[in-house]
């Protein structure tokens, strides 16, 4: 055995591959045994049950219950916003008439009139 492959049985990197190729013999004899199909079934093998424990019998140390979770920091992405549909000739001759009396777009996130959820800029 060589040095390299005493140190490094994991998975050979992109280069040791086409040498291990020119050399006449298998990748997959070079890579660690945890990284088998074999190995794969075995550890996966058994099912994972949930809990059995009722909820209200959780050992949960106080700081851990006490914590409020906040939701994550949002913001609005930098430049211009991605148009979701084109103007068709239509969509043009409709709004050069003057027909805008249609029925106002309430956001379903914040509650605001004027925008739809997919084009809300309020933080989460």
């Amino acid at each position: 055995m060589h040095m390299w492959e005493v140190r490094y049985r994991k998975i050979p990197c992109r280069h040791a591959i086409p040498a291990i190729y020119s050399r006449g013999r298998e990748v997959h004899s070079f890579t660690d045994v945890l990284y088998t199909t074999a190995t794969w079934r075995t550890a996966y093998s058994e099912s994972i049950n949930p809990i059995a424990v009722p909820q209200s019998e959780w050992n949960v140390p106080a700081e851990v219950d006490l914590a409020k979770l906040l939701p994550p920091e949002s913001r609005k992405s930098a430049g211009r916003p991605v148009k979701r549909r084109y103007e068709t000739v239509e969509d043009k001759i409709k709004s050069s008439q003057g027909s805008s009396k249609g029925k106002k777009h309430k956001c379903s996130r914040c509650g605001n009139e004027g925008h739809k959820r997919g084009t809300c800029d309020l933080p989460i």
